[in-house]
This record gives C-alpha cells, structure tokens and sequence, in this order.
C-alpha cells in the first residue's frame, strides 16, 4: 500500500470517521462500509481495493473504464484494454478493474459494465477527482 493512500486512510479513521459518528452515519452509497466522501468508486463496492487507482485520477480502477485518458469509455479504451491483457509482462495495470494483480476476462466483463452503464462511470467522493491525471496521490 502506497504512503498517500495510508495517510489517507489513518486520517479518515482517526479524524473523519469520529467526527462523521457525531453526525450520523455517513453516507455511503455503494454499502462498502467507506464513507462516499472518501470513496474513490462511490457507485461500485470496492473497499477491499481502495489503494487501486493505478492511473491515480482520483477514480479508482473499478469505476475507470477511461484508459486512454480521454475523459470517456469508448471503444479506443477496449482496444488499450486488449493490448495490456495481450502485453508479455503485462504493463497497463489501469486495465485491472477488480484490482488482482493480473488481467483476465473478468477484467473485461469489469470494463463492459462500466461502458455500458454510465451510473457507474467515474463515480467518486474524492476532491482530487478529475481530469487531470496524477491528480490524486497513491
């Protein structure tokens, strides 16, 4: 786990959370136990890959099906998406959606979803969230 997403994580737990109990539970759209507001994929449960956001755009990669950076799915991202799962090693980690360390068809069957239902297209809480690249620390 990268330092960013620690730092992030022991200040949404020892300040966010506390705070966010004397309020109320805080919202949390997808039901994976992490706070919308912290949330880098606020529409998709992934709170066991919340430091997966290897393109670092603030969407984490189970909502990102935007791999060529375009700001859109289109069809041009699933051909990114065949040539990293067809790569030797494979180098364009932005193309593993459930965050396994490898691409498999269930990466794709990840990326279909995501491009053919826009509610759950670069859906995040995070401020850093948007079109500019690297715009999210890891």
């Amino acid at each position: 786990m990268k330092i960013g997403v620690l730092a992030t994580m022991i200040f949404g737990a020892l300040i966010g959370y506390p705070i966010a109990s004397f309020a109320g539970l805080a919202p949390d759209g997808d039901g994976d136990g992490v706070p919308d507001v912290l949330d880098n994929c606020s529409a998709v449960s992934n709170a066991g890959s919340l430091d997966c956001d290897t393109d670092q755009d603030g969407y984490g990669n189970a909502c990102d099906c935007d791999l060529n950076q375009s700001l859109g799915c289109t069809g041009t991202d699933l051909v990114q998406w065949k040539i990293a799962f067809n790569a030797n090693p494979t180098t364009n980690f932005n193309a593993d959606h459930n965050c396994s360390n490898s691409l498999s068809g269930t990466d794709l069957a990840l990326w279909k979803t995501r491009f053919n239902n826009f509610a759950t297209q670069f859906k995040s809480g995070l401020s850093c969230a948007g079109p500019t690249v690297g715009g999210c620390p890891n």
